[in-house]
């Protein structure tokens, strides 16, 4: 267990996200809190199929960090840095950055099928979000960290974040859904290796 570790990849990747967002905001609309489009943000690293079939694979991290609505990205990065604050201590660096790439790459990719193009571009950090709060769950569920605060973390990330869904769409979001599948795949992965070791 590694928890003595600072969360370095956490707070890099909420720095990236908040830089990242405000910057292309900023570019768009001239103010820093400004709205932008998804067909706006194509071009500054969302990603669809089409864009993998031409090999952006740097659209899979880009499109993770940049964010339409700025009160969104604020949510996400309070959720990233909450979850991440216990999660990576456990998991440590490298392992905390795939959790946050791979649930979220591939959530943002699903979610670009149920939209209709040109609005079929995938943005944001949700999916990613749910995949570390599915992995937190798993920490809770083994009694790593039954902490008070690692569920309040959840709480954070996962409970609005459905009332949206539910509100708006009226069910889960499939991006959310993967990326939640994904942490708890990947943290089924992690514990099934851990306990090979021992």
């Amino acid at each position: 267990m590694k928890s003595r570790l600072l969360p370095y990849c956490t707070l890099f990747l909420s720095l990236l996200t908040v830089g990242a967002s405000l910057w292309v905001a900023q570019e768009v609309t001239g103010s820093l809190l400004g709205k932008v489009t998804v067909i706006q943000l194509e071009r500054y690293g969302g990603v669809t199929f089409d864009h993998l079939r031409r090999l952006e694979i740097w659209r899979l991290v880009a499109a993770q960090l940049i964010h339409a609505k700025q009160l969104h990205m604020i949510y996400n990065v309070l959720s990233l840095l909450l979850l991440g604050m216990f999660i990576e201590r456990h998991v440590g660096f490298a392992r905390f950055f795939v959790l946050w790439l791979l649930p979220g790459a591939a959530g943002t990719l699903l979610s670009t099928l149920f939209v209709e193009p040109p609005w079929n571009v995938g943005t944001g950090a949700s999916q990613a979000v749910m995949g570390i709060a599915a992995f937190g769950l798993l920490l809770m569920y083994r009694g790593v960290d039954p902490s008070r605060g690692l569920k309040a973390a959840i709480a954070f990330a996962l409970i609005p974040a459905l009332a949206l869904d539910l509100a708006f769409a009226h069910y889960p979001k499939p991006g959310h859904l993967l990326g939640f599948l994904g942490g708890l795949a990947l943290g089924g992965h992690y514990y099934q290796r851990q306990a090979a070791a021992t």
